[in-house]
C-alpha cells in the first residue's frame, strides 16, 4: 500500500468506520418491513415502479390512494400526497434499496435551480463555524435557512476577546479564548481554503509553536526546552528509574530522542509507522486496544512501563488525567502536534481567529438569529393549511417543529444540529426519530475540559529585560501547567497579552472552579470588582510566572492592566471545549453520529460529527456532509452542480459509501428494527 499523507490518518479512520458498517449490511442484507409513516420518495422501490421481475409477473405500480385525512394528533403519520406511494411489498432488502435511479426519476427541462415551496427551509441550531459554513452552502445552492444561536454573538467556540479600551490601548489587545492556530497541511485543507476564499491570506501570520529558549520547569527545577530534550534527569525525577531517564530511541524521522520523550516515542512509533505505510493493518492493530485507556496501555501492553514511569510521562506531555483517554485517540493526535515525516507550518489570524467569523457572517444574506434557544424538535406530520393558511390543507407532511424559548414553534424542511453533543442533550429531542446509538452518542460522548486566563500588561515583558519569551510556549508541573506567548506584535512596544493559563483535563477542571462566570458576550471592565476566587486565581498565576520568569509579584500586578478568564466547561452555550473520545466510544459510535436521523431530516454537524473532531476543519467538512444529505434527500437535481463545486465530505471514500450512507441514515430505524445494528 503506498504511503498516506500523516495528517491524513484521521480521514481514513472516518472512512474505515463508515465502509465497515456498510460492508456489515451488505454482508447481512437485512429484509426491511417498512410501516405507515414510509415517505421516502427517493429510493426506486417508492417510485410507482416495478422491477423486472414484478413486470414479469405482470404486477402493476402501486401508489397511495387519495382521501381525506382522519382527525388525528399531529404526530400521527396518515394521509400523505400521491407524490409519497406505497411500496410494492411488505419487506425490502437492504441492497435493492440502494438502487436511487436518480437518472429515470429526475424530470427533464428543468430550471437551472429548483422552485422550493413556501414551506421548504431548513433550521441551523448553532452560528459556529460548522453553522455559519453550512448556511452560506445552502446560501449558495439556493436553500432558504435560518440560523438559531443561543447567545449573542457568532463563531461558537471560535471565540476572541478583545480587552476594553479604557487605559494604554495596544495593537493586539486581544487573545483567542477558542480556536487560536491552524497547521497548514492536507487535514486542515478546507480550512485554507476558506481563508483563501474570504480573502484572509493577508491576515495569515506564524503561528510560533516553540523555542528552544522556552522553560520548562519542574520538581523546582527550570531549564530551556533545548537542554530538556537531551540526554540527562535534567529535573532530579527521583522516582523514575535510571534506565527510563536515561532512554534513547530513534523516532521515525531518524532522530534521537531522550527521556520521556523516548518512553514516548518507543510506545507510539510502532502504531504511527503501521497507519502510514499500510493503513488498514495498522487501525486494525490499533483497534485491538480501543478499549484501553492510555495508561492502562502503556502499564498492561508492551513496553510495560511503570506507573511511575507513567505518571511521569503524562505531567510532561498532557494534562493531569489525560492518560485516562483512550489510547487511540492519543496515538491521533500525535499526529497533529507531532507529525512523523515533514516539518508542519503553523498559521494564525492577525487580530485574532473572530476575523474568520466576522468574514463568515458578511458572506451571509440571512444573519444569524442571536437570543434563540432552542428548546425542543419535534417531527411532526402537518397539514400545510396550519402553518401557511394560503395552502390548501387536504394532505399532510412530515415537517420539524423547533421550538424556541419564549419566541414559540417554527417548522422546516430539515434540521441541522451544529451544537455540542453536551448542549444538544438538553434539546428535548425525544420525538426525533434516531438509532440507539445515536442517542448514547448524544448522552455519552466525551468533551475535554479547557480554561485559558489571558492577563493584560502594560508592556510586553516576556519580551523584555533579558527575557526572550517572542512565541511559543513554556511548561511546568505548578497550578498553570501551559504559559502561551502571543506570536502576533511580536516585540512592538506598549501593551501586551500574555496567555498565563492554558490548562486541560483535571488542571481545567481546578482553575475552571475559581472562574466565576464563563460568559463570552460581554467586555469587561477594567475596574470592575474581582471576585474573591478569581483573585485567588490571579495570586496562583502571579506566582508561577514570577517562578517561571524572575520577574517580581510585585512588578506583575502593578503591571496588569485587565484580566480575562474563561472555562469551557461552565459555558452554557458548549458545556465543554472539545470532542476527545474516551475508551471505545470511537469505535461504537462514530458510524451513526455521521447518519441523518429523523428518516433523513434531522442532522448532526459540527467537530464531533467529523473526522477531524476538535478543529475547524472538521466542523467545515461536516456541512458539507450535511448539506449534501438534505440535496440527496429533497433537492437530487442539484446532486451534480454540489458536488463539483464543494466535493463531498472527506468522511466518505468515495461517492458510492457517500450515497450508500444517506440510504443507510434515511432507514436506519428500519435497519435497526430488523437486526442490522
Amino acid at each position: 500500500m503506498t504511503d498516506i499523507e500523516s495528517s491524513d490518518i484521521r480521514t481514513k479512520v472516518a472512512q474505515y468506520f463508515v465502509n465497515k458498517g456498510l460492508q456489515e449490511l451488505h454482508s447481512k442484507n437485512p429484509r426491511i418491513k417498512f410501516g405507515d409513516q414510509t415517505y421516502h420518495r427517493a429510493i426506486y422501490q417508492f417510485q410507482g415502479k416495478v422491477g423486472e421481475d414484478e413486470q414479469a409477473q405482470g404486477a402493476q405500480p402501486k401508489l397511495r390512494g387519495i382521501q381525506e385525512p382522519a382527525q388525528d394528533a399531529e404526530d400521527t403519520p396518515l394521509d400523505l400526497p400521491p407524490i409519497f406511494p406505497h411500496p410494492i411489498s411488505d419487506q425490502v432488502p437492504w441492497s435493492n434499496l440502494l438502487d436511487l435511479d436518480r437518472d429515470r426519476r429526475a424530470p427533464r427541462n428543468l430550471p437551472d435551480r429548483p422552485i422550493f415551496p413556501p414551506w421548504f427551509s431548513v433550521a441551523i441550531i448553532g452560528a459556529g463555524v460548522a453553522g455559519l459554513r453550512t448556511a452560506k452552502l445552502l446560501q449558495d445552492m439556493g436553500i432558504p435557512y435560518k440560523i438559531f444561536e443561543a447567545s449573542d454573538r457568532p463563531g461558537g467556540r471560535v471565540f476572541t476577546y478583545e480587552f476594553a479600551q479604557s487605559q494604554s490601548p495596544g495593537k493586539h489587545d486581544y487573545y483567542d479564548v477558542g480556536a487560536m492556530r491552524f497547521p497548514d497541511n492536507e487535514a486542515n485543507k478546507k480550512t485554507f481554503e476558506l481563508f483563501e476564499e474570504l480573502g484572509l491570506e493577508s491576515k495569515l501570520i506564524k503561528y510560533v509553536m516553540g523555542r528552544d529558549d522556552n522553560i520548562r520547569y519542574y520538581n523546582g527545577i527550570e531549564k530551556t526546552a533545548a537542554v530538556a530534550s537531551t540526554a540527562g534527569d535534567h529535573f532530579k525525577d527521583e522516582i523514575v528509574p535510571e534506565e527510563y531517564l536515561n532512554k534513547e530511541f530513534v523516532d521515525l524521522r531518524g532522530k534521537t530522542v531522550y527521556g520521556v520523550n523516548a518512553c514516548t516515542a518507543q510506545a507510539y512509533d510502532p502504531f504511527r509507522k503501521d497507519l502510514i505505510e499500510n493503513f488498514d493493518k495498522g487501525w486494525e492493530e490499533l483497534m485491538k486496544y480501543d478499549w484501553a485507556s492510555t495508561r492502562s496501555y502503556l502499564a498492561r501492553e508492551k513496553p510495560n512501563y511503570p506507573l511511575s514511569v507513567i505518571h511521569w510521562m503524562e505531567t510532561r506531555n498532557s494534562g493531569t488525567g489525560g492518560f485516562d483517554r483512550a489510547f487511540a485517540e492519543a496515538i491521533l493526535d500525535s499526529f497533529e502536534f507531532n507529525d512523523p515525516r515533514k516539518d508542519v507550518q503553523w498559521r494564525c489570524l492577525e487580530g485574532g481567529s473572530k476575523m474568520l467569523i466576522d468574514a463568515m457572517v458578511a458572506q451571509l444574506k440571512t444573519k444569524p438569529s442571536y437570543g434563540h434557544q432552542v428548546t425542543a424538535v419535534k417531527l411532526v406530520y402537518k397539514k400545510l393549511s396550519e402553518s401557511f393558511p394560503n395552502l390548501p390543507g387536504r394532505y399532510q407532511f412530515p415537517l420539524m417543529k423547533v421550538s424556541i424559548a419564549g419566541k414559540g414553534d417554527e417548522y422546516f424542511a430539515h434540521v441541522i444540529s451544529t451544537s455540542t453533543f453536551a448542549n444538544l442533550s438538553t434539546i428535548d429531542t425525544e420525538r426525533v426519530p434516531m438509532t440507539y446509538k445515536q442517542r448514547q452518542a448524544i448522552r455519552t460522548l466525551n468533551y475535554g475540559p479547557a480554561v485559558k486566563v489571558g492577563i493584560r500588561f502594560k508592556t510586553r515583558w516576556w519580551e523584555q529585560d533579558g527575557l526572550t519569551q517572542r512565541g511559543g510556549s513554556s511548561y511546568t508541573d505548578r497550578p498553570s501547567r501551559t504559559i502561551v506567548y502571543p506570536s502576533a506584535g511580536l516585540g512592538e512596544a506598549g501593551p501586551g497579552v500574555l496567555m498565563a493559563t492554558y490548562n486541560w483535563h483535571q488542571d481545567a477542571n481546578r482553575f475552571g472552579a475559581l472562574i466565576e462566570k464563563s460568559d463570552w458576550s460581554k467586555q469587561l471592565d477594567p475596574n470592575r470588582k474581582r471576585p474573591w476566587s478569581e483573585e485567588i486565581l490571579l495570586d496562583q498565576l502571579y506566582s508561577d510566572l514570577s517562578t517561571l520568569h524572575g520577574v517580581s509579584v510585585k512588578k506583575l500586578r502593578e503591571d496588569t492592566l485587565d484580566y480575562h478568564a474563561f472555562n469551557w466547561y461552565h459555558n452554557p452555550f458548549t458545556k465543554g471545549a472539545y470532542a476527545h473520545f474516551a475508551p471505545g466510544q470511537f469505535s461504537t459510535f462514530f458510524e451513526d453520529i455521521v447518519l441523518p436521523a429523523a428518516y433523513g431530516r434531522f442532522h448532526f454537524a459540527g467537530e464531533v460529527a467529523s473526522a477531524h473532531h476538535a478543529w475547524v476543519a472538521g466542523a467545515l467538512d461536516s456541512a458539507v456532509r450535511v448539506v449534501d444529505e438534505i440535496i440527496c434527500w429533497d433537492l437530487p437535481i442539484l446532486i451534480p452542480k454540489f458536488r463539483k463545486e464543494f466535493g463531498r465530505s472527506v468522511v466518505f471514500s468515495d461517492e458510492k459509501s457517500a450515497d450508500e450512507q444517506f440510504v443507510r441514515g434515511v432507514f436506519s430505524q428500519e435497519l435497526e428494527e430488523a437486526g442490522a445494528y
